[in-house]
Order: C-alpha cells, then structure tokens, then sequence
C-alpha cells in the first residue's frame, strides 16, 4: 500500500480537526479506556465524568461516581506507592502515571493503570482533571510472575504487548523480549550482555535514567513517561526492582499523548479557524486581567466585528461563508504572538486579548487588523472584501472583570459601526451611550409582537421527484422601526429566555395557519413547516392551542408540520414525547430538525412519534468533497424508509448537491438553490409561476377535488 504523502496527512488531519465536537464526544464514549474527569475547582476534585469503559471495567454507573472522589475505588487499601504519587501529582498540578490496586463494585480486586493530567489555561491552576484508566490485571501479574518463577520469564514476557528488558546491578542487559528490542530498532542478540547506559548514552542524565537509578537505589518501584528524542517517540516505562537489579517495562504511547494534545486542543479552540474559542478567551482575560493587579499594566481587548458577513453567506452560500472565516481566522492569527491571544467567539465575531497594552499599542493592532481584513479573499472565482467593525477597551483587574471589560469593547464597536464601519473606536462616554441603545433594544423586542413589527418569511421545501412546491418553512423575522429588517439571530436569543416568548409563538403558529389557508384559497395545498420554541416544546398547553388554531382556518392538522431539534428533546424527553403524542395523535407532523448534528440518537425515531426526519446542511454541503457524506445521506434515508418516515435535506446550494440528494431517493429538497427565505408576496407569485395549473407530489397535502 502506498504511504499517504505529508500533503494528504495534512488533508486528512485538517478534516479530523473540522469534525463537530459530538464526534469527539461519541470517540471518548465509544472508547476501551476508562477515562474520568474531575472537577478541580471544587473541594476534593469530585468526579464529574466517567465514559461507558469505566463503568464496565469497574461495574459502577456514572451516577453511583459523581460527586465522589477516586480514592473510593482503593476503598482500605491505602498502603500503595501509586496513592502518594496521584496526590504529589494532584497537588502540584502535574502529569502523572501511577499503578494502583483498585476494587470492582462487587469487591473484586483489579489492577489499574491510570494516567492523570491537569487540564488548564496558559500556566494557571487547572480547572479538571482527567484520568485515563486501563485494566492492567493480566500484565501485572504476568510481572509478578516473572519475579516469582525467573524459569518462565522468557515465556510469559514474549506474550506481553509491552517492552521487557531486565538489567544486573551493574546495568548490564541480561534480557529483553522480541517486542521490546524491536520498538527501539536491535537485535535482542545485540544487547544481553552489553551495558545499558554504553548503548544508550543520550539518555544519560534524563529521565529514564534517573527513573531506573531511583528504583535501583531505593529498591521501590519507578515509573515515568517522557519523549525519547533518538527514536522520535513518547515512552512510559515502570521499573521494578529484584535481588538481582531491574526490570523494566516499557510502551510506545506516542498515539495516546497526541491524542490528548488533541482533545485539549480541541476543548480550547474553535474547530473551523483554530483560534482560541471563547472559553478559551475569557480564561486568558480573567488571566491577564489578575497578573494586571500584581504586576500594575494594563490590558487590552480589542472586539472585531465583521461587517456584512451574513452577505457573504446570502450570496454564496455558508461553505463559501466558513471558507472566508477561515482565511480570516488565518490572517488574525498570523498576529499572535507573546502576550497577544486571538480567539473566535461566535460566528463573525474576534476578540484579541493584549497583555502590557495601552490604548496606542491597541491601535496599532486594530490598524493591522483592518490592514489584513483589506485584502479581498477569492471565493468562487470571484473577490470578496470582508471589512471590520474594532471595539478597543483598556484596563485593569482593580477596574474591571473580564466579562466587563469584554462588554466595553463590544460597545466601543458598535461606535465603530455608527462611524462608518471598517475603522475602530475606543470606549468612550459615547460608547457607553451605544451600550444603553442596545439594553433599550432588548426591551424593544418584548413590545415588537404588540407594535405588530413581527412578520414571517416563508422558505419553499419542493418534491425530489418532479420539482413542484409541496411546502414552506416559516422563518420570523422583525421589521424594526429603525434598524429595518432584522434576521432571528439578533432577537430570538432574547426571546427564548423570557415569557414573551410562548406569546411569539402563538403568534407564529395563527400566522403560518393564516398563510397556509389563504393559499389553499388559490389552489396550493402546502404543508406549512413551523418550528417550535424549546419553551413550546414544554407546555401542555401547546397541542389545544395548535388544535384550536387549524380549526378556526378549517385547515387539515396533516398539513402542519412542526419542526424540532434533538437538543430541545433532550432537555426533558419525557415531557416533549407526552406534548409531541398529544399533537401527532389529532393529525399534526412532526419533524426531527437538524438530524445529524447533536447525538444522532435512532432510538428518538423510535420512541418518539416522529414523522419526517430533516438532514442537517453539513452533511449536504461536503457532499461534493466528501463521498462519505452522500453515503451517510443514503444510510440514514434508508432506516428512515424502513420507519415510513418522510425526509428533508435542507442546505441544497448547487446542482451538484442537488442531484446528488435527489439520486438517495429523498422526498423534499430546500436550500438556496431551491428558494430563498421570501415573503408570503413573493412566495405567492412563484406559486403561480411554477405552472398555469397547480401541481403537486407527497409528502405535501393533498390537493382538494376541483
């Protein structure tokens, strides 16, 4: 087989990289290593976590654990060196490996190799720590074996998957395994005999040497892990000594250590751009902002907002949207250095964090900012110049908290947006006027249904097989006074954490119905798509409101569709399938939205009475990158078939991705290809310009006889 040339390993790292955090969770739960993750910033480091192996190796389950320290699984065996050196490790925030002795619930002893590590942020005090445990039962005692019947060491250590070589007191080797001299690259031949330290003298003086050493002079056992610089690998070894000097066993981990660079890296950083995420930011700044007290300077934030981005994904679609954040990502990153920490907060918003930073070296880099931002970035043969809104504040840990600090800047751009946009502005007086503005906006939200400022929009859904308009999705949208239109993003978060929100969805499920009998009126029988709010999902009271609604329009409950996600179920399953019974029981279709992005759990499609299944975009937009996507596509409408289940695949951009989904056997396609959000105006002409005669195909309702 041909080995993959760096460029393809890149490649395929930066997909790995690109793969939604769900994936990473499902690897650590799908994983054979017991893992554990404690909390540290609680008082004895209480376990939060523990993934599927820990409760097969140990037979306790996840809630038998939280909330308790590990020492419960050494229960009155305390008397082990393995204890001492967790607690040193704990205390000292240090990486660590220790053997322990650990009991099963049912009592049953088991041999435990755990290896702990703290999880922090640029040297400060670790937040978790996360263990992994491997049952190492059958290797100790194949250990112990050899110490005790040296007749059948050669046996028992040629079976073992680890590296065994035993040293005399003057550390001359008098064996090692086949397995062992071939991870270093020797014969066994060419070493018994020989002095270990001869054969190996770089590593006289570093690790394992003062490892071996200890366990030699103090007749204890010594383990270590450290990289081997020679055979460009990550070693753990564990010395044992005898009458006789030292046996050592040792094993490659190079695989594990780089997937636990990974895992960190992918807990403190954004998958798309690889900048620091937000956690990631505020951890620096409350960092930087404690030092500021200490040591008496200042900090900087500087707030980057892009200007028109949302304009970038209307006319390109969001590949073309994520392909343009991560040029950007790379350009602002290229700024980074010592004392300058760029982060990706939310989707087109930057932060820089400015350690000894006054509010001239905050312009410079705002300057170099926009510098960077000017050049345009080529997006589907064509350029498109991505400007930016720059927030600048400065203080210090006396003055402010990150999160207040944080604010001012965020403020200090909007001035900037008020000044023409693509510049920057320092937090002022007037910048704190603008923050009030928009205090006073999520005021305005709440009165927007009253002052009738609310209207929905309506995104065609079309049949697979001949083209014709079989629905709509209905998308709020909020005409305000002064801004103008403005899309959900910048009010539903609003919404959803108050009351209102349950009167906006009223609201949206009398106008959607009116919508849908008006064009009933004409001919157009259309299933109506509306999404339910998590608080919707949540009220009893839902499922007569929806009843009463479609009564009083002398509408079909067939031909109302609503649409929630596996985010929302999970909340309180048991409560949203009595709400979601409640309404599939008197006619109402139930879609589960956005499949394929939470935890993909099946038995949803089980349990719940789900009708229609609506794939997520990600998985339509790499299909002409990925083969797999389209596979995965196939998989998941053919068990969706088997259900009798109707499917969606919303995202459609390009005929490609077009054809490719129609080629599944899919019913209904959406996406911008299809048809933009629209008004109920506009969506009214195309439906009268699709044909001189209405036509129509499942799973839309069914037409009335003329």
């Amino acid at each position: 087989m041909q080995n993959c040339s760096p460029e393809e390993v890149r490649s395929i790292l930066d997909k790995i990289e690109q793969l939604p955090v769900p994936f990473f969770k499902r690897l650590i739960e799908a994983s054979n290593t017991g893992i554990i993750i404690s909390d540290a910033s609680l008082p004895d480091n209480p376990v939060a976590y523990v993934n599927p192996a820990f409760e097969r190796m140990t037979g306790y389950a996840l809630y038998e654990v939280v909330g308790r320290n590990c020492r419960f699984l050494q229960r009155d065996d305390r008397d082990q060196p393995g204890i001492a050196l967790i607690r040193h490790a704990v205390e000292h925030a240090e990486i660590s490996t220790a053997l322990l002795r650990n009991y099963r619930k049912d009592g049953s002893l088991f041999w435990s190799r755990m290896h702990l590590f703290p999880v922090r942020e640029d040297g400060a005090a670790p937040t978790h720590f996360v263990a992994f445990l491997q049952d190492v039962t059958e290797v100790v005692e194949a250990q112990h074996a050899v110490v005790q019947a040296r007749e059948r060491l050669s046996t028992v250590l040629e079976s073992v998957s680890d590296g065994c070589f035993s040293v005399d007191r003057d550390w001359r080797i008098t064996y090692i395994n086949a397995r062992g001299a071939d991870a270093i690259g020797r014969r066994p031949e060419d070493l018994i005999g020989k002095h270990l330290w001869k054969e190996f003298p770089e590593a006289v003086g570093g690790p394992f040497y003062q490892t071996y050493k200890r366990a030699m002079d103090e007749h204890e056992f010594a383990t270590c892990e450290s990289y081997y610089e020679p055979l460009g690998m990550w070693i753990e070894v564990r010395a044992y000594p005898s009458r006789e000097g030292l046996t050592v066993f040792y094993a490659d981990v190079t695989e594990r250590k780089e997937g636990e660079q990974r895992l960190m890296h992918l807990a403190t950083h954004d998958s798309l751009t690889g900048l620091h995420n937000r956690f990631s930011c505020l951890r620096t700044l409350d960092d930087a902002l404690a030092r500021s007290v200490e040591e008496e300077h200042p900090v900087g934030v500087l707030f980057v907002d892009l200007d028109h981005f949302k304009e970038v994904n209307d006319a390109h679609g969001h590949r073309a949207g994520d392909t343009v954040l991560q040029e950007i990502g790379r350009r602002l990153g290229a700024l980074a250095r010592a004392g300058v920490t760029v982060a990706r907060i939310s989707g087109d918003e930057f932060v820089f964090v400015l350690e000894e930073m006054d509010t001239e070296g905050a312009k410079a880099i705002a300057s170099a900012v926009l510098q960077e931002l000017a050049t345009p970035i080529p997006v589907d043969g064509q350029h498109v110049a991505v400007g930016a809104s720059i927030g600048i504040a400065i203080g210090s840990g006396r003055e402010y908290t990150a999160d207040e600090l944080l604010n001012n800047a965020d403020a200090a751009m909007y001035e900037a947006k008020d000044n023409g946009r693509h510049t920057f502005a320092v937090f002022s007086t007037h910048a704190r006027h603008l923050l009030k503005q928009r205090l006073e906006l999520r005021q305005e939200v709440f009165s927007a249904l009253d002052r009738r400022q609310f209207v929905l929009f309506y995104q065609p859904q079309v049949s697979a097989v001949n083209g014709a308009v079989v629905g709509a999705e209905a998308l709020l949208r909020w005409e305000h006074p002064r801004l103008g239109l403005l899309g959900p993003d910048l009010f539903l978060p609003m919404l959803e954490g108050s009351p209102a929100i349950t009167a906006v969805g009223a609201w949206v499920c009398e106008e959607a119905c009116r919508q849908a009998r008006e064009w009933e009126l004409l001919g157009y029988r259309l299933r109506m798509a509306v999404n339910v709010s998590p608080r919707q999902l949540m009220d009893e009271n839902l499922p007569p409101l929806l009843k009463n609604i479609v009564a009083r329009y002398g509408l079909d409950a067939e031909c109302i569709k609503l649409e929630v996600t596996e985010s929302m179920l999970m909340q309180d399953i048991d409560k949203a399938a009595l709400v979601l019974s409640s309404l599939q029981s008197v006619g109402f279709r139930i879609a589960l939205d956005d499949f394929g992005t939470g935890y993909s759990n099946l038995s949803y499609l089980r349990q719940l009475p789900i009708t229609a299944i609506k794939i997520d975009r990600s998985f339509v937009r790499e299909i002409e990158q990925d083969r797999r996507c389209l596979d995965i596509v196939n998989g998941v409408i053919a068990f969706a078939k088997s259900l009798k289940l109707d499917v969606i695949c919303e995202g459609i951009e390009t005929e490609l991705q077009k054809e490719a989904i129609r080629s599944t056997g899919c019913d209904v396609l959406q996406g911008y290809l299809i048809g933009k959000p629209m008004r109920a105006s506009d969506f009214r002409a195309l439906l009268l310009a699709q044909r001189t005669e209405p036509q129509q195909a499942d799973p839309g309702c069914y037409q009335p006889d003329s």
